[in-house]
């Protein structure tokens, strides 16, 4: 093996060269294709644009490689050598030039080690920065396999760069346990448990990127769905899966999952355990199941031409026997009017004399029916098409009906903190809630002939539902990604969900319902968890899981010093929390702990913090507006675009998952007591990976 930096400096040069061609020549065939000739036929220009986003997500990975694209070498026992990179590469004559670092070909760079080598004699990492003229090798560290040594953690070096604001990924220090949870089985809910620092999320994308490899033609039908806290999280690893190789993934947050509703508002605590537990969903499955209204005299009705049309409520009772229970609520719809309207026909005939089974004679009766405006009202208001909003509306606002859904379920007491005005927004904790309602209700198209005004639902035609309706079928325009984050029904080949310990049981159910197979990822600390609904075992969060679940632990922190461990552990402990399974195996500068003026702060923050990393302010909930109108921007940065300014500002809620070099955690006393048993400081006082303040304001 070439043993100089100028020889990998050789190599990566010339990667680049053949990387830069194929760059060239993804853009130029996106231009010719796009200019092409119309044929003017619809399947033809889907197909066109069918190419173009597969031409687009081609160049998107390819340019998402550049930084970095190789960074490590493997020898063999043989005397073979292969380069490792971002993506797999082939020179102008076919031979392989780089092995793409999901590849079973590559597992011996993370997975080798003194004990099992896997025949491999040298491994090599290779150290590159940016520069006008590309990739600039600035060392390589090699690691022998003769057994008289053990390996250097590589991730400790890697924890002294500077935060760029951006998740970066750790391909070329993925060690071999992280590497083992990234490669485990896709047909099984992986859990990864650990404290902050540990690497969760990172070896959580990582296994985003090596499943769709691996499992490409099972998941590009499906796709990936990853479920990350908030907005500012998701804009922090928005880089990472393309720079590892893959684009189409869908990333979301809790608050997105339902796409049709955004919350304005949140709930009490007390409002949103209520909300979040899975009692909740009995509760939803009755006020679904209440809107099935049979009449309890039967109904008697005459009809513009004279027809007496009789039902007794047992006949109705009978014509939605085993429907409800057997089928969504919307699904149920059709065959109960076919039945309602078929006993209404027999009982006609009946009565004027002629024979109930004869199917023609009744057939026109029903078309005479169906014509008629009261027997379309009356038969409609039996089974009324809903929506998911209407229902849970509804059940938050009537008391009558919450009470019908919810007694036995509820106490008194949870039914009178549920209750809230008709015109309160929409909260965070009513989404799986509606999430819940839709999924009882099943979708619902009214016919094509219904007029415009068809929400009132009362001029939806009986006739139509009578018919079968043709199925509806969309075209395949636009990447699987865009069609999937819009489709509340789509059910993903493998869901990822990080932060997992901020879910409620029911925001579980939401989730579970959009994972086949039971093929999951999920991510989290039970000791970050600060949902008042949120589990306190994995158990108890996955109970469908049962068997097939793989539990891994990671206890090792990379990002985080003894001396903020120390610290952020004591305040955890003062505020009533239980003491985290963490080793550090850093050392670093002790923690400030000071007291100032709150007007002091912006000239404190920009002085205490070096000018080559990243920093931020995290500040209680109730102290956010007030430090919107104290730190002046764009040197502050709030909101979803706070990691785009050299301090970003934070609630702990939104920093859950970020890291920064220096942190200034502000009036700690109010984040110990935002959440009970001291969630919020612990996630505050563990976000730095150099320097910590914690500092009181007065």
């Amino acid at each position: 093996m070439p043993s100089s930096v100028e020889d990998e400096q050789v190599f990566i040069d010339h990667a680049h060269s053949l990387l830069d061609e194929h760059i060239d020549h993804l853009r130029s065939r996106i231009i010719t294709t796009a200019n092409a000739p119309s044929t003017g036929t619809g399947q033809d220009e889907l197909e066109r644009e069918a190419l173009l986003d597969n031409l687009r997500l081609q160049l998107h990975a390819a340019e998402a490689a550049r930084p970095r694209m190789c960074f490590g070498r493997l020898r063999f026992d043989g005397g073979d050598d292969h380069h490792i990179g971002r993506i797999g590469m082939r020179d102008n004559a076919g031979d392989v030039l780089l092995i793409d670092w999901r590849a079973p070909q590559a597992a011996p760079f993370y997975q080798a080690t003194n004990k099992n080598p896997m025949d491999v004699v040298l491994r090599r990492r290779i150290a590159t920065r940016p520069s006008p003229q590309g990739p600039h090798v600035t060392h390589v560290d090699d690691e022998t396999f003769d057994g008289t040594h053990e390996a250097v953690d590589p991730s400790l070096s890697a924890m002294e760069a500077p935060r760029s604001g951006r998740m970066a990924d750790i391909l070329a220090t993925i060690a071999s346990d992280q590497d083992a949870i990234i490669r485990s089985d896709l047909d099984q809910v992986t859990i990864v448990q650990g404290g902050p620092g540990t690497g969760k999320t990172v070896v959580a994308l990582h296994r985003a990127a090596w499943l769709l490899y691996t499992h490409r033609q099972r998941l590009a039908r499906d796709g990936v769905l990853i479920v990350g806290p908030s907005n500012v999280f998701l804009h922090y690893i928005d880089q990472v899966l393309p720079s590892l190789g893959e684009t189409d993934v869908v990333l979301l947050t809790p608050r997105q999952l339902y796409p049709d509703v955004r919350p304005t508002a949140d709930d009490s605590r007390d409002v949103a355990r209520i909300k979040g537990s899975d009692r909740m969903a009995r509760v939803v499955a009755r006020a679904v199941a209440a809107r099935v209204r049979i009449p309890h005299k039967g109904l008697t009705l005459a009809t513009h031409t004279g027809m007496r049309i009789r039902l007794s409520s047992e006949e109705i009772e009978q014509a939605s026997k085993g429907i409800s229970r057997s089928r969504r609520f919307h699904d149920g719809r059709d065959p109960f009017l076919r039945r309602v309207l078929q006993q209404a026909a027999r009982n006609v005939a009946r009565d004027t004399g002629h024979d109930p089974e004869d199917r023609e004679y009744c057939d026109d009766l029903i078309a005479s029916m169906v014509e008629d405006s009261t027997v379309r009202r009356e038969f409609n208001l039996m089974w009324l098409p809903t929506t998911a909003e209407r229902i849970i509306g509804h059940l938050l606002t009537d008391a009558s009906i919450l009470d019908e859904a919810a007694t036995g379920i509820l106490t008194a007491d949870e039914r009178a903190a549920l209750l809230r005005p008709p015109d309160a927004p929409w909260t965070s904790d009513d989404l799986p809630l509606l999430d819940e309602a839709a999924d009882a209700l099943g979708p619902w198209e009214p016919p094509s002939t219904a007029p415009p005004d068809v929400p009132d639902y009362r001029e939806l035609q009986a006739s139509d539902a009578y018919r079968i309706r043709p199925s509806h079928s969309g075209g395949n325009a636009g990447s699987l990604a865009d069609r999937a984050i819009d489709d509340r029904e789509w059910v993903y080949g493998h869901v990822i969900v990080d932060e997992a310990q901020e879910l409620s049981a029911m925001a579980w159910r939401a989730i579970r319902r959009r994972a086949s197979r039971r093929s999951m990822t999920v991510v989290g600390d039970l000791q970050q968890s600060s949902h008042p609904a949120g589990p306190r075992t994995w158990e108890e969060a996955l109970p469908w899981a049962r068997s097939k679940t793989a539990l891994h632990t990671l206890t090792v922190t990379y990002r985080i010093t003894r001396q903020i461990a120390d610290v952020a552990t004591r305040l955890l402990l003062d505020a009533g929390g239980d003491p985290p399974v963490l080793t550090p195996i850093r050392d670093g500068s002790e923690v400030v702990e000071a007291s100032l003026p709150l007007s002091d702060l912006p000239q404190y923050a920009q002085s205490v913090a070096s000018e080559d990393g990243r920093r931020a302010v995290i500040a209680p909930d109730s102290l956010l507006p007030h430090l919107h109108e104290l730190l002046p921007e764009p040197r502050f940065g709030f909101g979803s675009a706070a990691l785009d300014a050299p301090i970003a500002v934070l609630s702990a809620q939104q920093a859950k998952g970020l890291e920064f070099d220096c942190v200034i955690v502000v009036d700690p006393d109010a984040l110990s007591s935002q959440h009970p048993r001291g969630a919020d400081i612990y996630v505050a006082a563990t976000r730095a990976t150099k320097d910590l303040h914690i500092l009181r304001v007065t």
